[in-house]
């Protein structure tokens, strides 16, 4: 079956091939990779109608177009190119030299006007009398030869120079490698000349998602408090629906986020600075919440600092790392990018949406194969790190997802809430019943619920105790879902579910703020989404913590929806969410005696995932009230 796709000012013809969509490619000169439901465009060096290789500024190394995950484009990818105007996708490129701190390329500032210098990943150019400009087009001196060889899921790229500019020359390898939700980028660079050099790499990262403008469902999300310069306006509030912040800012700080509230016409860029004492990984995540998309991005080598360059057509979050290397060194790091979409699941090797039997058979028939085997199955290499070879590892990553359903995710507990009589609420997964707590023995708390059933709280010393572990505590990944009905407009806020700790007065807990909008918190932090929710009729809500590193979740890796719509947040306070927890889970109320929290109304269909739920996740569960 065809159908066309629109991608900015291009059609693209896309054939949809069961239950995936891959696009053809659009640009000329290139070539495609794929790996399960991942297709990736690539510029091919050895194509003279590429004209993404005709610059004298980006390089043509693995220079990526186009990434596409489900459908879904992650890229700005223009049909121009040339030498040095407007670029696209992934564009790499060693020393802009743009600010004071940053390198010019090597040999550029030590001789005069008509003297060779080195352009990594260019080749040799002659300079002018100027200070170095990144975007002025050089004379051509030599540019490096760039070959590469092909495979279906990867690609390697060699760059090598015959001559040197003043003792200035280099060798890069590169190995692009697609893998079911991500592009791997490994480097090799090789000083083959006879002077030590400096030099800085980074990608452009031209990311737009689906074509959307950049703007108010746009975020860049750091796993750390960062330092941003120039300063990033901190969001507060607005007092009123009609009244927001003093200036009305279009870009603004959210703890660990800088988020957009408008579309972008153009912002200076935006240098980002790590915390001195920061130990994590050099990692971060732009997503669109509208599209339920979200690319993270890593780097193996240390980056001390980010810069975002943002227009309405793309956002450009880029890592820089500064190399220095004598004549005869080495270096070798990875560049890695993780491409999230609704209905994505990491173990599909099928594309059908299911971790089934069908993914069981394609790992049986790529069983202990590697690339280049004829039974090489790319998608089947899903265990963390991916190395290349389907062995137990990969199995049992499918084993501990089987029966996994993007369209119809089973729960680890589900308090369906449907008794007529007695307290206890059974759990539907055998696991965590509950036991009711302050209610009346009358059995009028079991009313009608959005979906058969519901139990009506007090808002004052009614909730309901589960006292059976089910893991899901602390940092690690969950999900939450329920159905609510408040009995009037709160005043203070409640509890829906709460997760007790070992470190006393931090329960991770999900209910309403006293505004009667959906709120998160845990210990000091907390997370508020703009929409209401305390109106006194039924709404469908979700939490997912799903953390940009596994090892120190934070509030603001939390997302939040409304009647199967991610919300953006009415407010923030960054915070850790602590890996300690014991055993309990409290539905409707707090675990602090001093500070019940109590829901006041009703609470139907409560479900705990042990993941972090998609986008179309959320929207399945919300859509079978209306079954």
């Amino acid at each position: 079956m065809w159908h066309i796709e629109k991608h900015g000012c291009l059609l693209i013809i896309v054939l949809a091939l069961g239950a995936r969509a891959q696009s053809l490619p659009v640009h000329e000169g290139t070539r495609i990779l794929r790996s399960g439901d991942l297709v990736v465009e690539v510029g091919d060096p050895a194509s003279e109608a590429c004209r993404w290789n005709q610059g004298l500024r980006f390089s043509p190394v693995a220079n990526v177009l186009r990434l596409q995950l489900l459908g879904q484009e992650f890229l700005y990818s223009p049909l121009g190119g040339g030498q040095v105007g407007w670029a696209g996708g992934l564009a790499m490129e060693f020393d802009i030299g743009q600010e004071e701190f940053q390198p010019d390329p090597p040999g550029y500032n030590e001789g005069s006007s008509g003297d060779p210098f080195l352009k990594i990943g260019v080749g040799i150019l002659t300079r002018n009398s100027s200070a170095y400009n990144f975007s002025s087009s050089y004379p051509v001196v030599e540019l490096a030869e760039t070959r590469a060889t092909w495979q279906a899921d990867r690609a390697h790229f060699v760059q090598t120079l015959s001559g040197t500019a003043n003792g200035y020359a280099y060798r890069l390898e590169e190995d692009l490698i697609v893998k079911n939700d991500r592009v791997i980028m490994k480097y090799v660079l090789a000083n083959t000349g006879t002077r030590e050099f400096t030099t800085e790499q980074y990608l452009h990262n031209f990311l737009c998602f689906s074509d959307r403008p950049v703007g108010p469902d746009y975020r860049v999300h750091f796993p750390y408090a960062f330092t941003a310069v120039p300063e990033v306006p901190l969001w507060s509030p607005p007092v009123s629906r009609l009244r927001t912040m003093a200036g009305n800012p279009d870009v603004v700080r959210l703890g660990n986020i800088v988020a957009y509230l408008a579309t972008i016409t153009s912002v200076p860029k935006i240098w980002i600075y790590k915390p001195d004492d920061y130990t994590g990984r050099d990692v971060f995540a732009v997503e669109q919440t509208g599209t339920g998309q979200r690319l993270t991005i890593e780097t193996s080598a240390p980056t001390p600092y980010v810069g975002i360059w943002t227009t309405d057509y793309q956002v450009s979050p880029e890592q820089f790392v500064l190399i220095t290397l004598a004549p005869g060194q080495t270096t070798a790091f990875t560049r890695t990018y993780v491409a999230g979409a609704g209905g994505a699941l990491t173990v599909d090797a099928t594309g059908d949406g299911l971790a089934n039997a069908a993914d069981l058979a394609s790992l049986s028939s790529a069983w202990l194969s590697t690339p280049g085997a004829a039974s090489w199955e790319p998608a089947c290499d899903v265990a963390e790190p991916m190395d290349d070879r389907i062995d137990q590892a990969d199995l049992a990553v499918l084993a501990g997802q089987w029966r996994r359903d993007v369209h119809n995710p089973v729960p680890v507990a589900r308090w369906a809430l449907d008794e007529t009589a007695g307290f206890v609420a059974a759990d539907e997964m055998g696991r965590a019943p509950g036991v009711l707590h302050g209610f009346d023995e009358d059995n009028l708390h079991w009313v009608a619920g959005r979906i058969g059933g519901g139990l009506l709280l007090d808002g004052i010393d009614d909730y309901v105790d589960c006292t059976v572990g089910l893991g899901r505590c602390g940092g690690t990944a969950r999900s939450v879902t329920a159905w609510v009905k408040t009995s009037e407009r709160p005043t203070a806020p409640m509890t829906i579910l709460a997760w007790q700790t070992s470190a006393p007065g931090s329960p991770f807990s999900f209910g309403l703020d006293s505004g009667g909008r959906l709120q998160v918190t845990c210990g000091h932090g907390s997370a508020v989404a703009r929409g209401l929710v305390g109106d006194t009729r039924w709404h469908h809500v979700t939490a997912v913590l799903d953390p940009l590193e596994s090892d120190k979740p934070r509030i603001s890796d939390v997302r939040l929806y409304i009647d199967g719509q991610r919300q953006n947040l009415y407010d923030m306070t960054e915070g850790d969410v602590g890996a300690a927890c014991g055993q309990n889970i409290r539905i409707g109320g707090s675990f602090d005696a001093d500070d019940p929290r109590g829901f006041n109304g009703v609470l139907d269909d409560l479900r705990l995932f042990d993941f972090g739920l998609t986008a179309e996740g959320v929207a399945g569960i919300r859509a079978e009230a209306s079954l």
